[in-house]
């Protein structure tokens, strides 16, 4: 089984105490159930021992003892074991290549490190609980047939039938339960829509009312779903306690016909008998629960052995530093083919030969589709080529120097992510952080205070500011900009080229930066021009007295 293999391979406690702590809640339970049962009849009879007071006090307290140690236990256990399956999809997602994320895709990755990890939480320490309650119900059910071998055996019977009844359902519920969180996922998806589109919504109302009747329908699927899954739980619940009362009836009107001597134990058996409801209905539970958890550790191994397997499949990248600080960066006949469905080649850019200097400005014009994001991706070494290579300083990119290579490069692309805490960085000088503030003019709007922004719920302008400031503060020899100014009004864009990309230039430092904005061409050394995948010779070039890589 998936989950002893998992269990026995990942887990650090020793198995001996806890085996001992819940022999020692089993036991105890039985006792104390055994204590009330004999202190009832002896109360019936107008006495009450203090011997037995004592041992039922001795028997609770060993009780709340191994019952506490057991699921805290239980508990910490648990959330280790998950906590190192989340480590190493963590640092296998961190060393994964760019094209693998975006083939697993995020929603996959979100759903394996964040709701899968949770539903493995939560049905881990179920069963660690009804584990207990199984060992616990064997003392019972012993004590059971102690008092009446007739009720022992109806009271083993309708348990093993409401057990092997909740089992036959479960899967139905699973199915149910499965449908109605694929609607409710629908419904989210839909949601997402109306607010991430919100300015379409209220531009185009036939759009508007069309994705808001769909929300609706997904709303009522996700509706209807839950109500079946809920009206079948409702059932099933029922039905077990139907069966448990069918056990009390047969305890109270059948068993005397078949044991004489029932009678003198009813009341005892009886209360044994519904003493057993609970710890049954746990285990029933729990049933359902192993293979829910079997099928989410599959999911979650399979994702990581793909990981691993692709992992495995390319070069160590982190291995070597670099021999000296990147002077020239130079693609020599690199080409790259984005893959369909089928692997056949889709658009292919290249192949491209340029190279980029320090103490250089250059600007990579293009139309959309032209492949500009691409070159960037290639120049940063998200992307490898499939042919040609990535030459610095005159020498080929060695693939264990390709992290090294990387971490030598700040970007700012089209699709960055903001982090509002400053990793990497280290102590930030606070007098640098408010010039800079203040140098892209949102001091007002921000600040930085212990190694964070206070907020970074800014304007996309504003935001990318923020971005260029982490990448200026990085002070890194490439800088790597997509399109930044794109998202600036007129009078910062301005600003941007004529002030704060000058103040970026450094001799050691090599600027690549994506723009469509002709009318500041000039405050570069040299124009890039790209057309469908290649680059080509430009008017913009010639007019503005830029020179073309060869």
């Amino acid at each position: 089984m998936l989950l002893l293999d998992f269990l026995r391979r990942e887990s650090s406690v020793n198995p001996r105490p806890l085996a001992v702590m819940t022999l020692l809640g089993a036991l105890s339970t039985a006792i104390v159930l055994a204590l009330i049962t004999f202190g009832a009849v002896a109360a019936q009879k107008g006495g009450t021992s203090i011997r037995m007071v004592m041992m039922f006090l001795a028997a609770v307290g060993v009780y709340a003892l191994s019952q506490s140690s057991v699921m805290s236990l239980t508990a910490r256990e648990a959330e280790e074991l998950i906590r190192r399956i989340r480590t190493r999809l963590f640092e296998q997602v961190r060393q994964a290549d760019y094209l693998v994320i975006d083939a697993i895709g995020r929603a996959s990755l979100h759903a394996a490190l964040a709701q899968e990890t949770q539903a493995l939480s939560r049905t881990v320490t179920l069963i660690a609980i009804a584990a207990q309650q199984a060992v616990g119900i064997v003392f019972v059910a012993l004590f059971l047939a102690w008092l009446s071998l007739p009720a022992f055996f109806i009271g083993v019977a309708f348990g093993c039938f409401a057990v092997v009844f909740q089992v036959r359902r479960a899967h139905g519920m699973n199915v149910a339960r499965t449908q109605a969180l694929g609607d409710e996922r629908r419904l989210f998806e839909g949601l997402e829509d109306l607010l991430n589109g919100f300015k379409e919504v209220r531009i185009n109302d036939r759009l508007a009312r069309q994705l808001v009747s769909e929300i609706a329908c997904f709303s009522d699927d996700a509706r209807r779903a839950k109500s079946r899954a809920k009206r079948r739980w409702a059932v099933d619940f029922t039905t077990v306690q139907v069966i448990f009362y069918a056990l009390m009836g047969l305890m109270v009107f059948v068993v005397p016909a078949f044991d004489p001597g029932f009678a003198k134990v009813a009341v005892e058996a009886t209360t044994v008998a519904l003493f057993m409801i609970g710890p049954i209905a746990t285990i029933a539970q729990a049933v359902p629960a192993v293979s829910e958890t079997e099928a989410t550790l599959t999911r979650l191994f399979d994702l990581e052995r793909h990981l691993e397997d692709l992992a495995a499949a390319r070069e160590a990248e982190d291995t070597l530093p670099l021999d000296e600080p990147i002077a020239e960066i130079a693609l020599k006949g690199a080409s790259f083919s984005y893959r369909e469905a089928d692997g056949s080649p889709g658009f292919t850019v290249g192949p491209l030969d340029a190279s980029f200097r320090a103490g250089e400005c250059v600007f990579v014009t293009g139309g959309n589709g032209s492949g500009k994001s691409t070159l960037l991706r290639l120049l940063v070494g998200l992307l490898r080529p499939d042919s040609g290579t990535i030459e610095i300083n005159g020498r080929a990119l060695l693939p264990g120097r390709r992290q090294a290579y990387r971490d030598q490069i700040a970007t700012v692309l089209s699709d960055y992510h903001l982090f509002r805490r400053l990793y990497g960085l280290g102590p930030v000088d606070p007098g640098r952080a408010d010039a800079l503030l203040q140098k892209f003019k949102i001091e007002n709007k921000v600040s930085v205070r212990d190694g964070s922004f206070t907020t970074v719920d800014l304007s996309g302008g504003q935001r990318k500011r923020l971005a260029l400031m982490v990448a200026e503060l990085e002070d890194k020899p490439v800088l790597v900009l997509d399109e930044w100014a794109a998202d600036q009004d007129p009078g910062f864009r301005t600003k941007f080229y004529e002030e704060i990309l000058p103040g970026l230039r450094r001799p050691d430092r090599i600027i690549i930066c994506v723009t469509h904005d002709e009318r500041y061409f000039t405050t570069g050394d040299r124009i890039v021009n790209m057309d469908e995948g290649r680059f080509r010779s430009s008017p913009a070039a010639e007019d503005f007295g830029r020179s073309f890589p060869s």
